[in-house]
């Protein structure tokens, strides 16, 4: 079991940090624009940092992609690790950004995602996965042998970066129309939204 678990959360890392890179590199400005509003570091350090995290993303990327393929495991625990303690900053940050009432746009997707308590919990399980997957990759947990494990921890891996990335999105939409808008909807002629 820890063979899985260990599998999956390295692949959740890699996935989760692979994409956040390209969103960074896709779309250069969201992260500078969602440090400036956050009003946390002096003008001339926006770029400086938002280079950085992008750096850092991609170089821990590689670095757990080279481990993984290697099966090296002291390396893989290590990128791990620091995955982790980047994602304990992000985590961190978010909540300080929280706290001192700043909000503005979180800067970690192309999309324009409002600073939330779901980007927080979203980088502190980031940060426990990564963080416990790298004793069980140090210790006990062995590569998945075969076709059919590695299949199975790369699609639960998938599955959980993909909706814990899309997760801050998804409950960050709009909300849902109240009782008194269908009312005077229907008071203007138009008819109801369907519910389900």
């Amino acid at each position: 079991m820890s063979t899985l678990i260990g599998a999956v959360a390295t692949g959740v890392i890699l996935l989760v940090l692979v994409a956040g890179c390209a969103a960074h590199l896709s779309r250069p400005t969201a992260l500078p624009d969602a440090l400036r509003a956050h009003r946390m570091l002096p003008a001339r350090a926006v770029p400086l940092a938002a280079r950085a995290v992008t750096l850092a993303e991609g170089l821990l990327g590689l670095g757990l992609a080279a481990a993984l393929l290697g099966r090296h495991r002291l390396g893989l625990a290590t990128a791990l690790a620091a995955s982790g303690a980047l994602f304990v900053c992000y985590a961190l940050y978010a909540r300080h950004i929280l706290a001192t009432g700043r909000g503005g746009p979180c800067g970690c997707s192309r999309a324009e995602v409002p600073m939330s308590d779901w980007i927080v919990g979203r980088a502190w399980t980031f940060a426990l996965l990564a963080l416990g997957a790298a004793p069980l990759v140090a210790g006990p947990a062995r590569p998945p042998d075969g076709a059919a494990e590695t299949a199975t921890a790369a699609l639960a891996a998938l599955t959980l970066a993909a909706l814990l990335w899309v997760l801050p999105t998804a409950m960050a939409g709009p909300a849902a129309p109240s009782a008194s808008s269908d009312r005077s909807d229907l008071s203007k002629g138009g008819h109801p939204a369907w519910t389900s």
